[in-house]
């Protein structure tokens, strides 16, 4: 697996791949794209919020939105592909994403995203890293599930 940084030409694969995760998280957030078919982002990518994209074989499998402040993280948005799915490369991509970013990690998961919340309990049980679970009020989400942790 290959990891690059949505910058430059490769900001138009980022947001190619967040249409088809906004499109698979609809019914949950009950989100509906607009006029011409494309949904509308929640996570921007800026001087904070930062992309990044899985590639295997050339192709982008994946991507991630990570949001910065000083030592804290947030994983904001994280895709694969369901092609690529049930090959540990979500667990593959985040390592490696965790050994570029050390510090004070936050992953939350929307109500109804039950996919999601087994999804990086397991990420988090690969990769050895002991993390705290709870129910958080979050001013855009509302009630999400979320896990802390140090890396």
């Amino acid at each position: 697996m290959e990891i690059r940084q949505a910058v430059g030409p490769l900001t138009q694969v980022y947001f190619n791949l967040v249409q088809a995760y906004e499109a698979e998280f609809s019914a949950l957030t009950k989100k509906l794209p607009d006029s011409n078919g494309v949904f509308q982002l929640d996570t921007p990518l800026d001087e904070q919020h930062f992309g990044y994209l899985a590639y295997e074989n050339e192709f982008p499998v994946g991507f991630i939105n990570i949001f910065k402040a000083h030592n804290n993280f947030e994983v904001c948005e994280f895709y694969i592909v369901p092609a690529a799915r049930k090959r540990k490369l979500g667990s593959a991509f985040m390592s490696r994403v965790w050994q570029m970013y050390p510090g004070h990690w936050q992953i939350k998961q929307i109500q109804g995203a039950d996919h999601a919340i087994s999804f990086w309990r397991s990420v988090l049980t690969l990769n050895s890293i002991d993390y705290i679970e709870s129910q958080y009020q979050d001013d855009y989400w509302g009630e999400v599930n979320r896990q802390v942790f140090t890396i």
